[in-house]
């Protein structure tokens, strides 16, 4: 199970009867373990008779686990050697699914060389699927900012491919305000102006350059938190955020006293 080991060890233990298939306390063998870490022992393991396709407690296969993991030459290491493509873990997922799932920012170049390979093995491929390369794309633009400029060729070249396998219109770049600029909104429900001026004024980590962006970003916090996350992280800094609110709606064109009251009462019932 522990990574490391030298391939004479493995053969040994092997050979003096040690059960190749013999799972840890989550149920994983010692190939999940090392296809886990993208070892080449997952090779050595296989040519010593190890079940490719025996799961986790969890349903997870060494397949599943390589590719959430981000290791493409194990992914294909275990599709030579015959892994099932299209098996489902306990949540319904498929490697491919799986892989989609846990993809960000500076994975996504080995998450398209992933799904490639999963596709060309017979992989299906679901709307779902379809949606999450959307929401990747998304995510990736929305935090192109802060990613680290090491990854950005590898990410947009893995975008591109993950666009092409899966027929998604590629996502625009975002276009942030300068912080000095008119704010203008296009017409719509006021949801979706909220997005749009979340996407503008809202910086991919901390607080807002201006205040207006601060009446946006506050609010879409809060609601994360409580509703995503059910409050779990709320502390100090949250109750900060709600009590400077009121105060940013009173500059400029202010809200009316009435409206700045009924905010203090939604504040006061969240704080």
């Amino acid at each position: 199970h522990m990574g490391g080991v030298p391939d004479e060890l493995v053969i040994w233990l092997v050979e003096k009867g040690l059960d190749i298939n013999i799972p840890d306390y989550y149920g994983a063998t010692p190939l999940y373990r090392q296809a886990t870490m993208g070892r080449d022992t997952v090779k050595l393991l296989i040519e010593l008779g190890a079940d490719i396709g025996k799961t986790n407690t969890y349903g997870e296969t060494p397949l599943h686990v390589a590719a959430e993991s981000f290791h493409p030459k194990t992914v294909k290491c275990l599709l030579e050697k015959g892994a099932n493509v299209n098996v489902e873990n306990d949540m319904g997922r498929t490697p491919l699914a799986s892989v989609l799932m846990v993809c960000r920012g500076i994975y996504i170049a080995q998450t398209a060389e992933i799904a490639s390979m999963l596709l060309d093995a017979g992989a299906k491929k679901t709307s779902q699927m379809k949606e999450k390369v959307e929401q990747i794309g998304k995510d990736f633009e929305f935090h192109r900012e802060s990613i680290h400029p090491d990854y950005i060729e590898g990410a947009d070249q893995g975008l591109e491919k993950l666009y092409a396998l899966f027929d998604v219109k590629p996502v625009a770049k975002r276009i942030t305000h300068d912080g000095v600029s008119p704010i203008l909104v296009k017409e719509g429900s006021w949801e979706e102006q909220y997005e749009e001026l979340w996407s503008f004024l809202i910086p991919s980590s901390g607080p807002a350059q201006t205040v207006q962006g601060e009446v946006i970003r506050i609010p879409g916090r809060v609601r994360d938190e409580l509703d995503r996350n059910g409050g779990a992280n709320w502390d100090r800094d949250y109750r900060k955020m709600l009590q400077a609110l009121p105060q940013y709606l009173t500059l400029g064109n202010s809200l009316s006293d009435q409206e700045l009251e009924e905010i203090k009462q939604v504040i006061a019932q969240n704080h």
